[in-house]
């Protein structure tokens, strides 16, 4: 661990559970859509390959990432617990898998804090939702939703499952993925009793960390997740994203 990250706030706390202010995503290692022709490529290096996965942990790391948000597919499970053994700060947060195989049972051998329900089932807002909320909650773990469909998903939680404090939000300055950006945006911030990570925060690489990190500052935003390819730009990311949620208003 760098010096300079002596004495920096780097977690958020529900329950007494906490949550790492900057984790590590994944979108970028199981080669999401959203990342173009860079998908497969990515896809390839990465989702087969543990050692290339934790060199971008252990950057991320070194400047203050102390978490991933992991799915449970591929060699990513292997890399978060080599990571997890490694440095006892270390936090994995996970979303469930939708198929068959929701993955909670793999989540829960890596000693994953915090299991969201992935936006592929929250956005259907229908009793599987429901089901697999109780079940995450029954095994003593803190359920959250991440959506793709945010504006509608998060009412509908408020409404239908209060007791639901943790969403996995795309949020960025430019409005990609976020539906009605103006819309989402207040959502955000009336929700006082929520929490909101960050997710797709550089719209797949369509924004500069800086712009990206300085626009969050300003929202109802706890934590970020952020994909990462390069050590370089772990480095980078995690220092901007851990400096603009330090330096809150």
């Amino acid at each position: 661990m760098k010096n300079e990250n002596k004495g920096i706030k780097m977690f958020y706390e529900i329950n007494n559970i906490k949550i790492p202010l900057i984790s590590t995503g994944t979108s970028p290692f199981i080669g999401a859509g959203q990342f173009g022709k860079n998908a497969l490529i990515w896809r390839k290096k990465f989702l087969e390959n543990e050692q290339e996965i934790l060199k971008i942990l252990k950057a991320g790391y070194e400047e203050g990432a102390r978490g991933i948000e992991v799915i449970p597919i591929g060699k990513i499970l292997e890399a978060a617990k080599i990571m997890r053994e490694t440095y006892k700060d270390y936090i994995i947060t996970g979303s469930t898998y939708p198929s068959h195989d929701n993955g909670i049972k793999k989540l829960l051998a890596i000693e994953t804090k915090i299991i969201f329900v992935h936006g592929i089932i929250s956005d259907k807002r229908d009793n599987k939702l429901i089901k697999l909320i109780d079940e995450i909650s029954s095994l003593g773990i803190i359920p959250g939703v991440a959506t793709h469909d945010p504006i509608k998903t998060i009412i509908h939680v408020s409404n239908n499952l209060p007791d639901v404090k943790l969403f996995l939000v795309p949020f960025n300055a430019i409005g990609r993925f976020m539906g009605d950006k103006s819309k989402l945006e207040k959502i955000v911030d009336d929700l006082k009793d929520k929490i909101f990570i960050a997710m797709k925060s550089l719209a797949a690489g369509k924004i500069e960390p800086l712009k990206a990190f300085n626009y969050i500052k300003n929202h109802n935003i706890a934590a970020l997740t952020i994909g990462m390819v390069s050590e370089e730009q772990a480095r980078e990311s995690t220092k901007l994203a851990l400096k603009a949620l330090t330096t809150k208003q």
